[in-house]
């Protein structure tokens, strides 16, 4: 799911520039929902850290993590490096 996910991020995340980009409608939902509902199952597993209130979706659970030492904080600095590359400044 989560090798699924870090496919679908790429094509999901042009949704919001628009344009002819919206008939990625769909993928971005579908990708919406794999990013919902990997964040409370395998990536909960992954950084041994469960999602706190508001943090529906891995990207803003990141934005802790990467405060984080250890295995957790690497996952989010990681994840942050490959999501900033598509998306300037989407996780802070």
């Amino acid at each position: 799911m989560t090798i699924l996910l870090a496919l679908l991020y790429p094509l999901a995340i042009q949704y919001q520039r628009g344009g002819y980009w919206r008939i990625l409608a769909p993928l971005t939902l579908f990708t919406a929902v794999i990013d919902i509902v990997a964040n409370y199952t395998e990536l909960a597993v992954l950084t041994l850290d469960f999602p706190r209130e508001g943090e529906t979706t891995f990207s803003k659970r990141c934005a802790r993590l990467i405060h984080q030492d250890g295995w957790a904080g690497s996952v989010g600095r990681l994840t942050q490096r490959y999501c900033n590359f598509f998306m300037a400044g989407h996780i802070e």
